[in-house]
């Protein structure tokens, strides 16, 4: 398992980029959470654990066919994001918790189903994570765990990618991290590791519309972590000739609109 440090290991990017996460990236992220959650069996009585929950979506998603929802974010921001969409939506049965999804503050074989779309995947130590998710999971329980595929599987993420290194060419080109849930038979091993069982590691592929290049930059610049981060950290006339940059670039890659472009990730599932 990597040992180096990743910024999206801490809350700090996710509480700067919440409000505009929740309004586009969330929305796009739905669609694999809708594959997820069918994996689950979940029914009126079940009990769910929502690991690294983001503004919410998974545990608003669930909220009305189960019993309780327990979502757990480092993030105040996005859990205040969750809050308010409950509220709006007046399920009273979600309950969010503020913490490290390393150290779970739930007790032994509480949940029947445990859910995690693209959080675990950032854990310093997955290990832990992991562990603990099977801890709080009754025996038969179910999991189902997301990642990403390596960029190179993905024409939207590596537009996206190279989008970054127009404006900031200093970034490396993005490789498959051998040792990370990219890798399907590292994802496989590191479930069956802790005890997990009938592990199945399925591929996903979603499409996402692309009305216009206008369009997907500002959901780009609303919702995606490392742009919104480069934003912040440039003066506004900076900001204004990287972003030229972006969309000479994303002009190019992508020369006709309204289209599609595809992103993979893996679904891990199984058993206690």
């Amino acid at each position: 398992m990597s040992g180096k440090t990743n910024v999206m290991a801490t809350p700090e990017p996710w509480d700067l980029v919440a409000g505009g996460y929740a309004e586009t990236t969330m929305q796009m992220l739905a669609q694999y959470a809708e594959v997820a959650v069918g994996t689950l069996a979940l029914h009126d009585g079940s009990k769910v654990l929502d690991v690294a929950c983001g503004s919410g979506s998974v545990s608003l998603m669930v909220a009305k066919q189960v019993e309780s929802v327990h979502a757990i974010d480092f993030s105040l921001s996005m859990l205040d994001i969750c809050q308010q969409k409950a509220k709006e939506n007046n399920l009273q049965n979600i309950q969010t918790f503020h913490g490290d999804a390393q150290e779970l503050p739930f007790e032994d074989e509480y949940f029947d189903a445990v859910i995690s779309m693209f959080g675990l995947m950032f854990f310093p130590d997955r290990h832990a994570g992991l562990v603990e998710i099977y801890r709080t999971l009754k025996q038969g329980g179910r999991v189902a765990i997301s990642s990403w595929a390596p960029v190179a599987d993905s024409p939207a993420m590596k537009i996206v990618f190279g989008a970054l290194r127009e404006m900031n060419p200093d970034i490396p080109k993005p490789q498959t991290i051998i040792d990370s849930l990219e890798n399907p038979d590292v994802f496989q091993t590191e479930l069956e590791a802790v005890g997990f069982r009938d592990v199945n590691i399925k591929r996903v592929t979603k499409c996402f519309p692309v009305e216009s290049i206008t369009e997907f930059w500002q959901s780009m610049v609303k919702g995606h972590v490392g742009i919104t981060m480069m934003k912040h950290q440039l003066s506004e006339a900076e900001w204004l000739e990287k972003e030229k940059l972006a969309l000479a670039y994303l002009e190019q890659q992508i020369p006709k609109t309204p289209t599609e472009l595809a992103s993979d990730a893996w679904l891990g599932t199984g058993y206690k």
